[in-house]
């Protein structure tokens, strides 16, 4: 690719007239909310089978959720409820961990966890001790030679001088922090990158020899991409708006389906400070 060519496309075709990309709503988001884990708006092409492996639940639990007559019609611009799956796990608790990080790793919150441990000081957990973690809204993270894809976040955050809690808040927004996760248009893993938004960052911003299909390669990936377009786009909003969309999609107001993935974004980074 030669870098000329680069139009700052990122992790999703330029969106076309009729209708929005994905986004979840930032008024939907309730971190406490025992029903659903937010709102997702339907972009050209995705399926309600597509958008439960998004976000880790079955297609019975979002027709069941947003009471769908036919599992296979839902249009463009269409908002759906995600159901957050309660389950019940055990985490057993590794050295350097605290309530704050497991909660975050498994979707739920500090005062559910220490409400199902009958933990008295959220601050005093032990290194071994057994945990049952329930109301997760996802699968925990996979682990990465890093030592987990928090590390991994908040190692790359710190060298690229970005926030960490924006950091993780990108990173759970498009994945879940999961590195499995594949989108429709070819984004891979847990900040969501583009192969060839890799190839940019490895050939202009550098990144070397970075592969995205690499959980801790792809952090650095996106971190690097994210404060690339935060420092040309001028803001946070703006910056968040051209990593959902590439940079050549941010005009002098927001669209709509822009508006909604930085509100998500924003309201999502007080999970994580």
């Amino acid at each position: 690719m030669r870098l000329g060519q680069y139009r700052g496309r990122h992790l999703r075709p330029k969106p076309k007239k009729h209708g929005p990309i994905v986004a979840m709503a930032a008024a939907s988001v309730s971190i406490a909310s025992p029903a659903y884990a937010g709102v997702h708006v339907v972009s050209p092409g995705e399926t309600v089978s597509g958008v439960a492996a998004r976000y880790g639940v079955t297609v019975q639990a979002v027709v069941r959720a947003n009471g769908l007559a036919d599992a296979d019609l839902i249009v463009t611009g269409e908002r759906l409820r995600v159901p957050q799956q309660v389950v019940t796990r055990s985490h057993r608790v590794a050295a350097g961990e605290t309530l704050s990080s497991i909660a975050a790793r498994y979707g739920t919150t500090v005062e559910r966890l220490a409400r199902s441990n009958r933990l008295t000081d959220p601050n005093l957990i032990i290194e071994g001790q057994l945990l049952r973690v329930r109301g997760a809204g996802s699968a925990p993270v996979a682990a990465s030679a890093g030592g987990g894809v928090e590390a991994s976040l908040e190692r790359h955050a710190a060298a690229q001088g970005v926030e960490v809690d924006l950091v993780k808040a990108v990173a759970w927004q498009e994945s879940g922090w999961r590195q499995e996760a594949r989108s429709s248009a070819g984004a891979i893993g847990v900040m969501q990158v583009m192969p060839d938004t890799a190839d940019y960052v490895n050939q202009a911003l550098g990144g070397g020899g970075l592969d995205v299909r690499e959980a801790d390669d792809n952090v650095e990936l996106g971190v690097r991409y994210l404060r690339h377009v935060r420092d040309l786009m001028g803001t946070t909003r703006r910056g968040l708006a051209a990593y959902y969309s590439g940079p050549g999609n941010v005009r002098g107001r927001l669209a709509r389906y822009q508006k909604s993935y930085v509100n998500s974004v924003q309201a999502l980074r007080q999970r994580f400070k």
